[in-house]
């Protein structure tokens, strides 16, 4: 009798193993040598350089002082005269002259209105004030301006002068000076700290102050004793030939009880 031989092949999981641990050394090996050898990262019209100055997608580019002055010397202004005459009034006229401001031929057109609605204003009181009165007067304003380089800031300083004549007998019966310094790069008016630091370093404040008492008390205005004026920062002033120069109305200020002089000081 034959005997019929049966052989079970059984199926082994050595060799798909071997394939798999294979594929994943070889495979880990290709991604860490991408990784290591990967560009630093592009956006698309910037060089490398850029991209590591950008943050949220906009470039941080930082002036340097040198290229903020370069950049404040080379924009343009111009200052026109707008000019006006009111007689409506018999015995109180005005002669108006005052500055428009122009940068790079475009207006400042806030500055502007205010200084114009300001005089007129300041007109219009006084014309009220005038009901009662046999005098004749005439409100007269004009205007200089200066140019200056402060720090890393193109300042054009204007200083507008506003005089009451008595025009029957041709005296100054009242005088005040308002100044408006203007950054050109900015359009902004700048107050006295935005300045001082640059032209008189850190102990502006007490330059100043020191200033303008020896000022009054050796020019004989007042007495080293009777002074009491503080500096309130809110002071017009105007820059000339790098000079800083404050100024005091007797109307507003009240540096020296009963006068009607202005004063100009140089610090």
């Amino acid at each position: 009798m034959e005997t019929i031989r049966y052989t079970e092949r059984r199926k082994t999981t050595k060799w798909p193993a071997i394939c798999v641990m294979l594929f994943l050394v070889f495979g880990g090996c290709f991604v860490a040598y991408a990784i290591k050898n990967e560009d630093n990262p592009r956006m698309l019209g910037l060089a490398v350089n850029a991209v590591a100055n950008t943050s949220d997608g906009l470039e941080n580019v930082e002036m340097t002082d040198a290229e903020k002055l370069e950049q404040a010397m080379n924009l343009n202004y111009e200052v026109k005269e707008v000019s006006s005459k009111d007689q409506s009034k018999k015995n109180c006229v005005s002669d108006i002259h005052l500055p428009t401001l122009y940068v790079d031929g475009k207006e400042i057109a806030d500055l502007n209105v205010k200084i114009q609605n300001e005089y007129v204003n300041r007109f219009n009181t006084l014309k009220e004030q005038m009901n009662n009165t046999d005098s004749n007067y005439s409100f007269n304003v004009t205007y200089t301006y200066y140019e200056n380089i402060v720090g890393v800031k193109k300042v054009v300083s204007i200083v507008v002068n506003q005089q009451v004549v008595d025009t029957d007998s041709q005296k100054i019966t009242s005088e005040k000076v308002t100044t408006y310094n203007v950054d050109l790069s900015s359009k902004n008016v700048l107050a006295q700290s935005d300045v001082l630091l640059d032209l008189l370093g850190k102990e502006y404040k007490d330059k100043l102050k020191t200033t303008v008492k020896d000022y009054v008390v050796s020019n004989k205005l007042i007495s080293e004793s009777d002074y009491k004026y503080e500096i309130t920062g809110l002071e017009n002033f105007y820059i000339k030939d790098s000079k800083f120069h404050i100024i005091f109305n007797t109307d507003t200020d009240n540096i020296i009880s009963g006068s009607t002089k202005v004063l100009d000081i140089e610090i």
